[in-house]
């Protein structure tokens, strides 16, 4: 489920709610759709985790004397 951001209203936090509470329907998405959030969603933590491996590989920890 795709929740789509609008403007941050009161009346927006109440329609949050009640689709929370299943008083509201969403509209039936397109099941590719999640799959391609999800795969990009994996590719973006992979490629962080690659990022922050790579930084600590470049740092050189110099014993405290």
């Amino acid at each position: 489920m795709i929740i789509r951001l609008g403007r941050l209203t009161p009346g927006y936090f109440r329609l949050l709610q009640r689709q929370v509470a299943g008083e509201v329907q969403m509209q039936p998405q397109d099941r590719a759709v999640n799959q391609i959030a999800m795969m990009l969603a994996i590719m973006g933590l992979g490629l962080s985790y690659y990022s922050a491996k790579q930084m600590m590989e470049k740092v050189q920890v110099r014993p405290v004397p």
